[in-house]
């Protein structure tokens, strides 16, 4: 059996996509994201996977981050598409020793979402 906790957030960036055939990603436009990452672990004596007081500061490093920022500009965002926010988020936390279990993102009014879990 395995025990998970989630932690969902959101941030609303911009970004340009030049790699897709959609001419109209190419200028910049921007979407809510939506991102919901969980963690595995065992439950320890206290009850608890993870103190979710540090899962938040870790969400606040990231938001701080994203937010109403433009993605192209970021180191490693360069190229910012569902998947490489995705990963980079995952990188983040990975850092941290708070290495997810999956973590998804979304763009709710695209319908689309990326999705990534530990093997």
């Amino acid at each position: 059996m395995k025990h998970l906790i989630s932690k969902s957030f959101t941030f609303e960036a911009a970004h340009s996509l030049k790699i897709t055939k959609n001419k109209a990603n190419e200028n910049i436009h921007g979407h809510s994201f939506y991102v919901t990452i969980s963690f595995e672990g065992k439950i320890n004596k206290n009850g608890i996977i993870y103190d979710f007081l540090e899962i938040n500061k870790l969400i606040r490093i990231v938001k701080k981050k994203l937010d109403h920022k433009y993605l192209n500009d970021i180191h490693g965002l360069e190229n910012p598409t569902l998947e490489n926010i995705g990963s980079w988020i995952w990188n983040i936390f990975s850092k941290k020793q708070y290495t997810p279990f999956e973590l998804e993102v979304s763009r709710k009014s695209c319908f689309e979402s990326f999705k990534i879990r530990a093997d």
